[in-house]
């Protein structure tokens, strides 16, 4: 499923394509369905990300609420190019882009102003992408959950908003936190740094396309001949493979039902 960076980046894409523009809508989807009358003379005024669903503004106050769940994917396609063989839930056309919507099943209609009443968006926390939010505001949330353990905690979007599995994986690597422990147990100074890992670990995905590690770093993996997926991470999906650092075989163990990625050695 794709993580806050992924629609975060979307979402900036999506609008930089379609905002402020004439727009033709066409609804694809049975949940979508009776709206292409109210939309024919909007333009889109903002598209926005929260979490890891998507928000796109109409100028006539409707909200189109979207979630990519496993499968969806927000594409955007120069004017005259053949869209993709896939289900096209909503297509945005331009005179420039066609900007589709593929395969996606969760939809809702909201109205400017009441978007916090779609119950996906009333149960986030604070969005760790969002303006505002440093790494001080993240360590004062995180701290308010004691009992729990770090990996169902920074998983869990009531928490924290944007993060999930390769995020959760990476970030608690980078901190030195074993992912069993619980908030209350970390030290100041340990919350403090988790915080800012967290921070920085998201904003480096948003800006280096989901890559994690280092650019230098990445830059010398790649040249080693590693593909994308191969050295983007530091230790997510990685079982088996030596640690980047100490060169210990990563390990996963299975928490709140998802496998957690971590070093036996660095995480101890």
């Amino acid at each position: 499923m794709p993580e806050g960076p992924e629609i975060y980046r979307a979402a900036r894409q999506v609008h930089a394509a379609v905002a402020g523009q004439p727009i033709e809508v066409t609804l694809l989807h049975p949940a979508l369905a009776g709206r292409s009358r109210a939309l024919k003379s909007a333009t889109i005024t903002r598209v926005h990300a929260r979490s890891k669903a998507m928000l796109t503004e109409f100028s006539n106050g409707d909200v189109l609420y979207s979630h990519n769940q496993l499968y969806g994917e927000w594409r955007i396609h120069p004017a005259g190019q053949e869209l993709l063989a896939r289900q096209q839930r909503l297509v945005i056309a331009t005179s420039k882009h066609r900007v589709v919507l593929y395969s996606a099943t969760d939809f809702a209609w909201l109205r400017a102003g009441h978007e916090h009443e779609h119950p996906y968006v009333a149960g986030l926390g604070p969005e760790v992408l969002a303006d505002g939010v440093t790494p001080a505001v993240l360590a004062k949330r995180l701290a308010t959950f004691p009992r729990r353990n770090l990996a169902t905690a920074l998983l869990d979007q009531g928490v924290l908003a944007g993060l999930g599995n390769y995020l959760r994986a990476d970030i608690l690597f980078v901190a030195r936190l074993s992912p069993q422990l619980r908030m209350g147990e970390l030290t100041t100074a340990q919350l403090n740094k988790l915080a800012k890992v967290v921070h920085q670990l998201t904003w480096r995905s948003v800006r280096h396309d989901g890559v994690l590690v280092p650019k230098l770093q990445y830059k010398k993996l790649s040249a080693q001949g590693h593909d994308y997926e191969a050295a983007r991470f530091y230790v997510f999906d990685r079982k088996g493979l030596p640690c980047r650092a100490c060169s210990t075989p990563i390990a996963r163990i299975d928490m709140g039902g998802r496998g957690v990625f971590f070093c036996p050695q660095c995480q101890a």
